[in-house]
């Protein structure tokens, strides 16, 4: 997972670079949620219920995390708006909210997925 994951980030700098907003936002989202459902999966896999891994809804990792204590609300709040984002992958989504993001909007998503490796870092049980 962590080298998947990796590629993903990988693949965001590379959008960046050459002003590929709208996929390095996606490419992000992807990453988010590569990130939250490892992470429920190894901490507590019962939060999913019987949903499975590979059909959960990013939504839903976002708010079982908060609900967990591994992310804070405010990070939860940016995460919902990542995820808003992230569905921009859908072309209809970004034809309704009549907004293209552009290289300021990508600015904002870097540090919600960094918050997001903070929290999950400073909520990790200790080893006994």
């Amino acid at each position: 997972m962590a080298d998947l994951l990796q590629h993903r980030l990988d693949e965001a700098h590379t959008c960046y670079a050459n002003g590929a907003h709208v996929d390095a936002i996606v490419m992000l989202g992807s990453l988010l949620e590569g990130v939250l459902v490892h992470v429920v999966h190894e901490r507590d896999a019962s939060l999913l219920g019987r949903t499975s891994p590979d059909r959960v809804s990013l939504d839903s990792l976002i708010k079982t995390c908060h609900d967990a204590g591994w992310i804070g609300a405010d990070v939860e709040r940016f995460c919902h708006e990542l995820r808003k984002y992230r569905n921009f992958v859908h072309p209809r989504a970004e034809i309704r909210e009549a907004h293209a993001p552009d290289r300021d909007t990508l600015d904002m998503c870097w540090p919600v997925v960094n918050a997001v490796l903070n929290d999950l870092a400073d909520s990790q049980p200790k080893a006994a």
